[in-house]
């Protein structure tokens, strides 16, 4: 009986001498494993710095013109004399053929217009280049009454001469939009008009534009170009920089070259901050902008 006593003693003894002791008291509870990951991080976390506006890509861009074969006049029109003065108002209110520009060997012509239609509605442009004659239905009358433009240049550099036309299409509060016409003479005297797409200046350019808001200043950022301006005029909300709705162009023919001026502006504000130049190009039926540059407004 002694001996079954010392070994259950003894046993007790060393059971108690492997147990894991409890912890001591303390104010906080043992970590657990949620929290130990959770504490693992910094208790403070240093705000990154912001990184620079990437480079946006400020290449050439293209697009495919819109093609119009010219109509062969069914009606032998007598046309006004050369070298005339150019009126819009006298030609709409004549009910006659008009004279409304001319360059060397061509000449645009609109002809009768029908009283008390609306202006936005097409036209028809009477097109004489030498001796071709061809038919447009166009957009060339607005409430603003500009006069079509033309030139002869070549454009393409083909050593064949192009007849440039512009004709106004957009007017009103922050619109101020101009169709460019490069016209070609066909071998059988006929003429195709190739007609820039609104698109390439409305859609394609405003990808490259960016906007710097740092220190409280407003950059304007195109390629290498940047331009500061008011940051009172960066609307509430969210900005989405646009070409918007202008769209000039000066005819070059000494230097064969068209030169695109448009605005950017701030999400439909038509608010805009500042002017910009593109150069044109035309070869093959298709159109090229390229050469951006800012200008103050």
């Amino acid at each position: 009986m002694k001996r079954l006593l010392a070994i259950l003693l003894a046993f007790l003894m060393l059971t108690a001498c492997g147990a894991k002791p409890a912890p001591e008291d303390s104010a906080e509870p043992p970590e657990t494993q949620e929290e130990t990951e959770t504490t693992s991080e910094p208790a403070e976390t240093v705000p990154e710095a912001s990184n620079p506006l990437e480079p946006a890509k400020t290449g050439p861009v293209s697009a495919e013109a819109i093609v119009t074969e010219g109509v062969t006049p069914t009606e032998n029109y007598k046309l006004p004399d050369a070298g005339g003065e150019y009126d819009m108002q006298r030609w709409m209110d004549s009910g006659e053929i008009g004279l409304l520009a001319e360059a060397e060997d061509a000449a645009f012509y609109g002809l009768p217009y029908p009283s008390g239609e609306q202006m936005a509605e097409d036209r028809t442009a009477l097109i004489r280049w030498g001796d071709s004659l061809a038919e447009f239905d166009w957009y060339f009358v607005t409430p603003r009454m500009y006069l079509p433009l033309m030139a002869v240049m070549d454009l393409d550099g083909d050593g064949v001469d192009e007849l440039t036309v512009l004709t106004y299409s957009g007017s009103g509060t922050g619109v101020s939009i101009y169709n460019l016409h490069v016209l070609e003479k066909n071998p059988d005297g006929s003429i195709t008009a190739y007609t820039m797409p609104d698109s390439l200046w409305q859609e394609q350019l405003s990808p490259m534009l960016q906007l710097d808001q740092t220190d409280g200043k407003a950059v304007l950022i195109w390629g290498e170009d940047r331009l500061e301006f008011d940051p009172k005029w960066i609307p509430a909300g969210d900005t989405e920089l646009s070409t918007g709705y202008i769209a000039e162009f000066q005819l070059l023919p000494d230097e064969n070259t068209v030169l695109l001026q448009g605005a950017v502006d701030l999400w439909q504000t038509i608010a805009y901050v500042a002017q910009y130049t593109a150069d044109v190009a035309f070869k093959d039926g298709v159109f090229t902008l390229s050469q951006y540059h800012l200008q103050e407004i």
